[in-house]
């Protein structure tokens, strides 16, 4: 039987991967910022710790070389990057530095090319800006 290996993007404790994981797939790599977040995802999933960057999306994408054997056969590469700056319930802030932080994603999916990639975010994030956001995407 084929496994279905995930990226885990912008993780958190593990809500997205939980329901993946229930359609059928492996989280197999890993990244979030905040550490204590990354001891619930360890805590809820059978990975080694070579399968979790813990820290800025930013320095992962400066070492992807450094996890090719790990990313070599994945399927889908997923993530909720940040969505304060784009969410409607809220006050919107354009010039926070986190609404470009899906661009470190995309990187991601650009140089392993995995079968599919999912971004789950707030219904902003497809029309603000003009709709710049979904195009880059």
């Amino acid at each position: 039987m084929k496994q279905y290996n995930f990226v885990d993007l912008f993780a958190g404790c593990g809500g997205l991967s939980l329901g993946l994981q229930q359609a059928g797939f492996t989280p197999w790599f890993v990244n979030e910022i905040v550490e204590q977040f990354c001891y619930t995802y360890k805590f809820n999933h059978e990975l080694g710790d070579e399968h979790y960057f813990v820290g800025d999306i930013a320095v992962l994408n400066q070492h992807l070389d450094d996890y090719r054997s790990l990313l070599s056969d994945i399927t889908l590469v997923c993530g909720g990057p940040p969505c304060q700056g784009f969410s409607l319930t809220g006050p919107r802030n354009f010039d926070d530095e986190r609404n470009k932080l899906y661009l470190a994603m995309i990187e991601t999916v650009r140089r392993y090319q995995p079968k599919a990639f999912m971004i789950e975010n707030v219904p902003g994030m497809a029309t603000l800006y003009k709709g710049e956001v979904k195009d880059e995407i």
